[in-house]
């Protein structure tokens, strides 16, 4: 059975394209924007930014995802560096992106260094919806690595799922690919898709291989994961965006090539959590079977956060 189709694959540089038929019945269009960003240049970066949703726009894309910290660049040397290009989340240098999805209709999630109202910087992913919503994710946990070197792990218990038309999306940021509480949380609240803007370095292709397989296929949802494939500061990214979907299939998988990746899905394959095999026989139940009093070495704080050799 054909549950997906990949419908175009496409620079965002070329001009006069014919725009797609309609989406599939029970289909969305998912979009992955593989560039890079102008370091510190948060003009450029949002101009480059419109240019992708109005492209998406014009593909009938229904939620675009952005690389970790797109309107910043990554790869910052210092923390006042850091603390002078991050935003609020109300800055009005924001709002032609809210104008932009509203005139498109594309869902748009994008990476910020975001200034928070208590002073502290966060790495944030920000999800602007047609409907003039907006929801925002805080990364939580934090790699030594780039701008991650000088920001706060989140924890201001923003909802991490939101809804849509077309089904519900969770947001997660880059490194918290590395534990599998994070994913498995916004699954258990019901996301169909997690979105997860990275800046994963050419070091990472492990995670992408396996570990984006797994996270999807263990919590039966799709997972879609937009990186850039540049040098910016003498680090190279790895590139490997891509769309990964419950029974960890490969919907898409960019390479290194730099445009936009567009790919139709069936959400509706990510709510099937209990799987038969022979009724009465065989049968899973991925989320039914657990047994959360179990795991207390998983969230008990009074337990070693690490194995003694590994502090």
């Amino acid at each position: 059975m054909q549950h997906v189709r990949i419908i175009d694959v496409f620079s965002s540089t070329l001009t006069g394209m014919p725009a797609p038929g309609p989406t599939s019945p029970g289909t969305s269009r998912v979009g992955l924007v593989q560039r890079g960003s102008v370091l510190g240049d948060v003009a450029a970066n949002i101009d480059s930014a419109l240019a992708e949703i109005v492209s998406a726009g014009e593909q009938g894309v229904d939620l675009l995802i952005f690389p970790e910290c797109y309107l910043h660049g990554y790869v910052f040397d210092d923390e006042d560096a850091v603390r002078r290009a991050a935003l609020p989340l109300d800055d009005p240098a924001l709002r032609p992106l809210r104008h932009a999805v509203s005139e498109t209709g594309v869902h748009a999630v994008l990476g910020l260094l975001e200034r928070g109202a208590d002073g502290q910087v966060y790495n944030t992913a920000l999800a602007f919806a047609p409907n003039g919503a907006r929801h925002h994710y805080r990364k939580q946990h934090i790699p030594f690595m780039g701008a991650d070197r000088f920001v706060a792990p989140g924890s201001d218990g923003a909802p991490r799922v939101f809804d849509t038309p077309f089904g519900r999306v969770g947001m997660m940021i880059c490194f918290d690919l590395r534990f599998p509480e994070s994913a498995r949380e916004l699954a258990l609240a019901g996301a169909d898709i997690i979105v997860m803007p990275t800046a994963w370095p050419a070091s990472a292709t492990l995670l992408a291989e396996l570990a984006t397989r797994v996270r999807a296929w263990e919590n039966r949802v799709f997972l879609a994961i937009a990186d850039r494939p540049d040098e910016e500061a003498g680090l190279r990214f790895l590139g490997r965006s891509q769309i990964v979907g419950p029974d960890a299939d490969i919907v898409l998988d960019a390479g290194d090539e730099v445009g936009t990746f567009i790919a139709e899905v069936q959400l509706e394959r990510a709510r099937t959590k209990n799987l038969v095999f022979t009724p009465g026989e065989y049968e899973v139940s991925i989320f039914g079977a657990r047994r959360p009093g179990s795991y207390s070495a998983i969230t008990d704080p009074t337990l070693p956060a690490a194995p003694k050799e590994n502090r």
